[in-house]
Order: structure tokens, then C-alpha cells, then sequence
């Protein structure tokens, strides 16, 4: 009966029994019962060897099924121990012990430390303990509550900057709607027209630009560029007078807002304030709004009857 036996005791065994020398003394059983042990300790010797250090492998280790054909019904590395990986950049030299499931397959909720500090900084707690720390890019796609077309969308606009667009209302917590931004003014100023050697001067303004004083109550006042269309709405009102102490400091008056010229982004209207008698005077209190559908926006269809 064949001896499983290490690498050291079958080399003994074979000295000893299989002579160096022709003189008969090597029988057949001696021949026999060595390459019987040989066989049976292969296993030991290969699983002994030290092919962590002295002798390892230096090409590739292939386990090969035993049906290549069909269905596999063997040839798997079956490691019990577990696998180290020596040259690993994290955990080097430690031992996995379980079988990696494989990037389909792994769970996220099985991962460790999910709960632990605040280990996704690319992420925005909904709890709400921590802002944003960088700016968000969601490119030209909808932000809403549907996830259909609708809701905000930014969109790069030609001249570098970006324009919110909007599909639906604004509505606000007191029931408010806001559905349109046409309704909104888009240009104001209110300046006092000095006189008498005084400049005028200026203390609330939104897309104007230049206020030009032509004369005694007459003014020019140039707007900001792709503000207006070529057809707008300008209200003005005046005091007519140089003092506002209390709330008779007015004078019955007219505001001419009626030379409108020029084109984008030379666009301009006059300001002329006259009192009832017929003089153009140089008021305290100057103010003018102005509303427009704005360049390439259509207005709205009105039936004539």
C-alpha cells in the first residue's frame, strides 16, 4: 500500500532502496512501492512547496473546466483560507475571506459606514446639515416636480450667460400668481431736476442710462440696451415744483413724454413737465416708468369691435 510521504522522506526512500549500482540488488517491489509513494505524495509535495518565496509561480495559473464544451463541471480555484493581494494600494497584505459579488450585485444598503459622519461630499443631506459647498451644474434639463418638460430649465444664451426659463406659475404663499414677467416694469427713474445752476440728480433707477438736460423742464433719458421694443408704455408724473416740504407742494402739470427716437441700444424719450400756466419748470419730484413687451416677445392678439 502506497505512503504519502513528503519531498525529504521520498528522497530517502529512493536512495535506500534503489542502488546506485548494477549489482542486482534493486528489486521490483523496490522500483514499485517508491513510484507508488511518489504518486500518492504529488499532492503533499506540490501543496507544501514553498512557492511563496523560494519557488513561485511566474506566469499566469490557468484552471481549466472539464468540460470546456458544455455546462462547466469542474476546474474551479477553490481557496478556503482566503485571498491576499501583497501589492493592493488599501489593506495590503490583508486577507479577504469573502467572494466579491460583483458590481451588479452588491447592495448599497450592505455597505459599511453608510451612517457614519458625512462621507458623500458630492451629495446634499436632505436633512439639511450642510449647504452646497460648489456650484451646481445640471445642464439643459428640467428641474421639477413632474420630471417631464416642465418646471426650470437654464439655458446657455449666446452672449455667455445663462437664461432661467420657466414652464408654469410663480405662485406665492399668499395664493399670488405670477405666470408672466411682462406685466413687470422695465425701466424706472427718479431724479430731481435741480434748476438754477444745479444739476439734476438721480436717486432710484432701472435700465437707464443717460438722463440729458436739454433745457428748463426738458430732458432726454436713454435706456439700457435689449431692454424695450419699439412699441412701450412710459408714465411720468412731476410735482411741478422746487420744493416737496408736505403734501400741497405741487403744481397742476403736465408730463410730455413724446419724442421717442433712435433704435438698440440708442433708444430714448423725452421728459418735458409744464404747470398750468403754460411755464416748463425744473421740479424736485421726477418719475417715470416705462413697461414694454421687449425685444422679440409677442404681444398679445386684441380684437377691435
Amino acid at each position: 500500500m502506497a505512503t504519502i510521504k513528503t519531498k525529504a522522506d521520498l528522497l530517502t526512500s529512493i536512495g535506500a532502496d534503489l542502488a546506485d549500482n548494477n549489482a542486482g540488488d534493486i528489486s521490483a517491489e523496490d522500483v514499485r512501492h517508491n513510484l507508488e509513494d511518489t504518486v500518492a505524495s504529488i499532492n503533499l509535495v506540490v501543496a507544501s512547496g514553498d512557492t511563496n518565496t523560494t519557488t513561485p509561480f511566474t506566469q499566469d495559473v490557468r484552471v481549466q473546466v472539464q468540460d470546456p464544451g458544455g455546462s462547466p463541471t469542474g476546474g474551479s480555484l477553490i481557496v478556503e483560507s482566503g485571498i491576499m493581494f501583497p501589492n493592493a494600494v488599501v489593506n495590503s497584505g490583508a486577507r479577504q475571506v469573502e467572494p466579491w459579488l460583483g458590481v451588479a450585485n452588491i447592495d448599497h444598503r450592505d455597505l459599511g459606514n453608510l451612517g457614519d459622519g458625512d462621507p458623500h461630499t458630492q451629495y446634499i443631506p436632505i436633512s439639511g446639515a450642510r449647504p452646497m459647498t460648489g456650484n451646481l451644474q445640471v445642464g439643459v434639463y428640467w428641474i421639477g416636480a413632474s420630471g417631464d418638460n416642465s418646471g426650470l430649465k437654464f439655458d446657455p444664451n449666446p452672449a455667455g450667460g445663462t437664461d432661467i426659463t420657466v414652464s408654469g406659475e410663480f405662485q406665492y404663499p399668499d395664493s399670488s400668481v405670477n405666470n408672466s414677467a411682462r406685466g413687470v416694469a422695465k425701466a424706472y427713474l427718479h431724479f430731481n431736476a435741480g434748476g438754477s445752476g444745479v444739476p439734476p440728480t438721480v436717486s432710484s433707477s432701472y435700465n437707464v442710462t443717460e438722463l440729458e438736460d436739454l433745457d428748463v423742464g426738458k430732458f432726454r433719458i436713454k435706456f439700457a440696451s435689449g431692454v424695450l421694443g419699439d412699441d412701450y408704455i412710459a408714465i411720468g408724473s412731476s410735482n411741478a415744483t422746487s420744493t416737496s416740504g408736505n403734501m400741497e407742494d405741487f403744481d397742476v402739470n403736465t408730463v410730455g413724454l413724446v419724442s421717442r427716437s433712435g433704435v438698440d441700444p440708442n433708444r430714448t424719450i423725452t421728459f418735458v413737465v409744464r404747470n398750468d400756466a403754460g411755464e416748463y419748470v425744473d421740479a424736485e419730484i421726477n418719475e417715470l416708468v416705462v413697461y414694454s413687451d421687449g425685444p422679440g416677445v409677442s404681444t398679445d392678439s386684441v380684437t377691435i369691435i
